[in-house]
């Protein structure tokens, strides 16, 4: 199925990741979850795995119908929007306006899948954001389209701040029935059986600043000493580390590039403590691999993704030689396992 290609298939995990986190944090059995939509186990250990797109939005629909809530989707689309996501980091990082932040969204998304199309038109009385997908969904897709609203309303709404009147804005949808009460205006939602989702808006929000103060540049920087030397640096680079550790393949230049300092800067701060980018890098993903494994029952392969690893065996050689034990026998060695599900860290 990884050979694949075409509208049809799209990276499974790269859509499903923020969900299938939170449905194992609420209890759910995302394993069994995948097996019953035919999408292969192994997608958790491989993002690049491309993977039929009706089953990972049937999977969506299958999180929310074994949660019991009908608004599961949406409410992980606002809260992706509202802390960040690696899958649009590039186009929030530097866009200087609204109309700079969707033709960046637009580029940015084409090379990542292709079971969407993005398109925007501007016309001297309206903008329109339309998001169109090329494959045809057979069954509801209540989850679907409230993610698609969701997403999009909220990092419009953040990104434009007061900007941002809910009267002004226009929504084309199949279906509303996922949208929490309240989210919109009912006059701002028109159900019509369109593949996607259709955004109008004024002009004028096109040239609002935007900005989305995610999680990744909103940490103070503490006390920038000229010889690095200052503990609250060194804290400050390491807590936005941990909240970008997820993103496999960070290097020293794209860290550096979320941190808004040069890559030089960063060397000499942390040679300055003793330490190195990939050691603190090292540091950090023990430290977030112990916790989950201490306090979650997530699966070994599920953990690895949350710490930038690309499979169950790359955190097995990582974590043998942090500890000299495999995770499996770590969790194994707890004198008081704690086997709840606990709330993911340091991931988008």
């Amino acid at each position: 199925m990884s050979k694949k290609s075409g509208p049809r298939f799209t990276r499974g995990m790269l859509l499903l990741s923020p969900f299938a986190r939170a449905f194992t944090a609420r209890g759910g059995d995302i394993e069994a979850l995948l097996v019953r939509n035919s999408i292969p186990v192994d997608a958790l250990t491989d993002p690049e795995m491309l993977v039929d797109a009706s089953a990972c939005y049937s999977a969506m629909e299958d999180m929310a119908e074994t949660l019991s809530d009908p608004y599961f989707g949406a409410k992980v689309a606002i809260e992706t929007a509202t802390k960040g996501t690696p899958a649009f980091r590039d186009s929030a990082t530097h866009a200087l306006n609204l109309g700079d932040f969707l033709s960046r969204l637009v580029e940015e998304v084409s090379k990542q899948v292709d079971n969407v199309r993005y398109s925007v038109s501007i016309t001297p009385g309206i903008v329109t954001f339309d998001i169109h997908r090329t494959v045809k969904v057979a069954k509801p897709s209540k989850q679907l389209d409230a993610v698609g609203v969701a997403l999009y309303v909220t990092l419009i709404k953040n990104g434009i701040g007061e900007t941002f009147d809910p009267k002004d804005i226009l929504i084309t949808i199949p279906t509303t029935q996922g949208l929490p009460p309240g989210f919109l205006p009912k006059q701002a939602l028109i159900t019509s059986q369109i593949d996607g989702l259709r955004i109008a808006f004024p002009p004028h929000w096109l040239w609002a600043p935007f900005s989305l103060d995610w999680d990744l540049v909103k940490a103070s920087r503490g006390e920038f000493a000229t010889d690095g030397a200052s503990e609250a640096t060194l804290s400050y680079l390491r807590g936005i580390l941990t909240d970008n550790i997820a993103y496999q393949d960070l290097t020293l230049n794209d860290f550096a590039s979320i941190c808004r300092m040069h890559p030089r800067r960063i060397q000499r701060i942390l040679w300055a403590q003793g330490t190195s980018y990939s050691q603190m890098k090292d540091d950090v993903r023990k430290s977030i691999t112990e916790d989950l494994l201490s306090n979650t029952t997530l699966p070994i392969a599920q953990i690895a993704l949350e710490v930038g690893l690309s499979s169950s065996a790359a955190l097995d050689r990582a974590f043998r030689r942090w500890t000299g034990k495999t995770p499996s026998d770590f969790r194994g060695d707890l004198p008081r396992y704690r086997a709840y599900p606990g709330p993911v860290t340091g991931s988008r």
